[in-house]
């Protein structure tokens, strides 16, 4: 297995779209308008990884001044802001064949390094408890319930995860 990880780019659209409203059972038409839009304003914290050339996971978000993330970020695209501290992960999603293989963590760590060299204090994501240990054995901490708390389906709340960064 060859494992390449590498900024987004457009020709990338239909795998990530496949990727995405699969795993986040989404539709794939609303998740084709909001991936143009984040290759579009966000391409150099927007990653995707290649097994063999074929994609088969990504990882992205914008930078954001806040520490946590709101849920408007989710619905509003704007290009990185250079002087925002955080680096936000909106979406880690990786195809099921190539699960449990390391590509989620190194594209984890790919997103670190890319946030380090952009001077971001730490890594910044929301997550449900079912994800917490692959989180903290990733060197995030839960730092609580989000304030914008929409339950999952379910009925789970989300929660704060952030990683800090040396920089």
């Amino acid at each position: 297995m060859t494992l390449n990880i590498r900024t987004v780019k457009m020709d990338d659209l239909d795998a990530i779209v496949e990727l995405e409203s699969s795993a986040f059972h989404m539709s794939e038409e609303m998740t084709r308008k909001d991936m143009i839009g984040r290759i579009e304003n966000y391409p150099d914290t927007f990653l995707v990884a290649q097994v063999d050339g074929k994609v088969v996971g990504h990882v992205f978000g914008p930078v954001s001044k806040e520490r946590y993330i709101k849920d408007e970020l989710y619905f509003k695209n704007q290009p990185n802001n250079a002087q925002y501290h955080y680096q936000t992960i909106l979406s880690l999603a990786t195809n099921q064949e190539y699960r449990k293989q390391g590509i989620a963590s190194a594209l984890i760590e790919e997103l670190c390094k890319i946030a380090q060299s952009q001077d971001r204090r730490a890594i910044t994501l929301t997550c449900l408890p079912k994800l917490f240990h692959f989180y903290e054995k990733r060197g995030f901490i839960n730092e609580g319930k989000t304030s914008d708390d929409i339950p999952d389906p379910d009925d789970v709340s989300s929660y704060n995860m952030v990683r800090a960064l040396k920089i």
